[in-house]
């Protein structure tokens, strides 16, 4: 394990100085991260097996020495970053070829050290260690999101992107001194074994700053806002892995620190994460409907799932404070099922994004239209991960959230008065969060890819090449597998959950290769059926069709008619007409802004030229965060008058501070 370790550095390390130092070859780097992601995937799938790794690495002071350990927790992610990593070093290939150099040069340097950052997370087994790796993960993906930095839209989209989580950081900073104040150490096992013996009030406290530091780079509401700034302006494939893995790195951290490191916790604990994981949900699908840009819908999709795997971690919280182990079991699995489907579907959603935009469509669905028939495998993609991502079956997306809804009832059925409230509160949003997504991707593929191109990009665009196909088609066809036959992975999940928990497993196992049971009596899942059925109809209507139309000429084609005029090409279903009943019925919380300008009019019902401008309301940004920056600017300039340049009031601040301190001191 461990020269597989080493191994997997040595390649990472190699890619990043193949891409920036003397042999200046991004396909090289490419090369590497492929064959890293391939051990980083065999290191994961031993942990998952039941190998352990732990191996330190001292720094010649005794109280800082970097250690490392591998178990089923960090397998299961390490296997997630693997397979994201491996179709994102693939698909890297074709997407920097036509790049300018010194950009596919960035991204080939910086791509490599995040994977190594993202693995390392994984494996560190004490507080310098982690912290190390998170920031190194940090500025590793801050370089990437900048890559194109001479635009004023990226740097102000990285300057928020680094605020946030280098305010994440501090949290976590001030958690680990917490924690290591009470126990004497900065190691996670030592962490562990004196967690139940740690001040409640300690431990809580700890926890709230866990929460705000991992929400943060997780992307929970209200900490979401660098998420739908910095995913538009990264280049696609590195959009896709830190959508896909990097918010699970967050989620890892609120696992390990929540359930295995800071022990069994109050009720409030499990109800704060639900109550976040809701309000991510809810609201991260609300913006998503209504947004025109492609992949700032797409990040806001991200909030909503995180938000789902949110309120499947709050309900195994909630079931371990109310002694329900089994209930808590089958709640984390929901949570981990759901985030592996997510990396599968968000990060082939990000690629076809890119693949879009590289075929000159762009990413404004009202200017898409008829792509279906030019890109008909990228267009094939991305009508298959549509329904993926919306949680419907057969894909594993729906796997993940049937399980939750399971785990809610039984919670219901099972807990408190104010148990029960909480998870029926989960079974709502996870509801109309299903609905709305459902939704929101009808939008994104039916405008997208239907219909007749909207502008002379769409109408231009031509199929990318293979090294852009193949990977998003593959990790949908991932996702399906999982779908079809949920117990492959769910069964080594329910035994891992079962060990975080300290537990038994639950049977999650399979069943004639397809179907899922649960623990308690009653509950099966056979998801084999749905597919064969639309199969078997799919086949009848190709049928039906193919002997109608041998049995019949071809009709004459004519223009459609249009109410006795032309229809143009802008008569067609937008993406801003079909989020119009979105907008209305939820204004309260859109708040939308409008202006109507009539520009020239020969009678007033005879208008040659209207301009409408129609947008939302950040809520969070303009209730929360800009009155946080002013009163911020207000102290930055107060704190600029006391710069005079003045030397002595300079030396009567340092004697008024000794003065303070000595005062202090005695």
């Amino acid at each position: 394990m461990s020269a597989l370790l080493v191994l997997v550095l040595a390649l990472i390390a190699f890619g990043a100085a193949a891409a920036c130092g003397a042999l200046l070859r991004p396909r090289l780097s490419a090369a590497a991260s492929l064959l890293g992601s391939a051990a980083l995937g065999a290191l994961g799938a031993a942990g998952m097996a039941g190998a352990r790794l732990r191996a330190a690495l001292p720094l010649g002071l005794p109280p800082f020495a970097l250690a490392w350990r591998l178990d089923a927790l960090s397998g299961f992610f390490l296997l997630l970053l693997a397979v994201v990593g491996a179709a994102v070093a693939v698909y890297g290939y074709g997407y920097l070829a036509h790049a300018e150099p010194w950009k596919a040069r960035s991204v080939s340097t910086f791509l490599p050290l995040f994977l190594a950052a993202m693995a390392l997370v994984l494996l560190a087994e004490d507080a310098v260690a982690f912290l190390l790796a998170w920031e190194s993960m940090s500025l590793a993906s801050y370089a990437l999101v900048m890559t194109d930095g001479e635009r004023d839209e990226v740097v102000r989209s990285g300057f928020v992107y680094l605020v946030m989580t280098h305010i994440g950081g501090l949290c976590l900073l001030a958690a680990f001194l917490l924690l290591a104040g009470a126990t004497g150490s900065l190691d996670f096992a030592v962490w562990a074994a004196a967690a139940p013996h740690v001040a409640p009030a300690l431990r809580s406290a700890v926890f709230l700053l866990l929460l705000l530091g991992f929400g943060g780079k997780a992307a929970l509401v209200p900490l979401h806002v660098w998420l739908p700034r910095a995913h538009p302006v990264a280049p696609s494939h590195v959009s896709g892995l830190m959508s896909g893995v990097m918010l699970k790195i967050a989620v890892y951290g609120l696992v390990l620190f929540s359930f295995r490191l800071l022990g069994p916790g109050p009720f409030w604990w499990g109800a704060a994460v639900l109550a976040a994981g809701v309000c991510s949900a809810v609201l991260g699908v609300l913006y998503a409907v209504v947004e025109r840009d492609f992949k700032r819908l797409l990040a806001y999709s991200s909030v909503e799932n995180i938000g789902i795997v949110a309120i499947g971690l709050g309900a195994a919280l909630l079931g371990r404070s109310q002694g329900l182990v089994a209930v808590a079991t089958v709640a984390l699995v929901a949570a981990l099922f759901h985030a592996a489907g997510h990396a599968l579907y968000k990060t082939a959603l990000f690629l076809t994004a890119g693949s879009l935009q590289h075929a000159g469509a762009g990413r404004d669905l009202d200017c898409m239209g008829g792509l279906l028939r030019r890109l008909p495998w990228t267009g094939a993609a991305l009508l298959a991960a549509a329904p993926a991502i919306a949680g419907l079956p057969p894909f594993s997306g729906f796997v993940g959230e049937w399980l939750a809804y399971q785990s809610l009832l039984r919670l219901a059925h099972l807990g408190t008065t104010g148990t029960a409230l909480l998870a029926f509160a989960g079974i709502l949003g996870l509801a109309l969060a299903g609905g709305l997504a459902a939704g929101t991707f009808i939008k994104a593929a039916g405008v997208g890819l239907l219909g007749r191109p909207r502008s002379a990009g769409a109408a231009q665009a031509s199929e990318v090449g293979a090294s852009m196909r193949l990977p998003p088609l593959l990790l949908v066809g991932a996702g399906l597998a999982l779908g079809l036959a949920p117990g492959v992975l769910a069964s080594p999940l329910a035994s891992l959950a079962a060990g975080v928990l300290g537990g038994e497993a639950p049977g999650l196992g399979v069943r004639s290769a397809v179907l899922l049971a649960l623990p308690w009596p009653g509950v099966r899942l056979a998801p084999a059926l749905w597919p064969a059925l639309a199969a078997a109809g799919a086949l009848a209507a190709v049928a039906a069709l193919a002997l109608g139309r041998a049995a019949r000429p071809a009709p004459a084609v004519r223009a459609p008619w249009g109410c006795g005029g032309t229809l143009a090409v802008q008569s067609q279903y937008s993406a801003t007409v079909y989020a119009k009943p979105f907008r209305q019925v939820f204004g309260s919380v859109y708040r939308p802004v409008r202006a109507l300008e009539v520009q020239s009019a020969v009678h007033p019902f005879f208008r040659t030229r209207v301009l409408y401008q129609g947008e939302i309301t950040l809520v969070f940004e303009r209730f929360l965060y800009a009155p946080a920056v002013s009163g911020l600017m207000a102290l930055a300039a107060i704190a600029r008058r006391l710069q005079s340049g003045s030397l002595r009031l300079y030396l009567g601040y340092m004697l008024a501070a000794l003065v303070l301190l000595l005062a202090f001191a005695r």
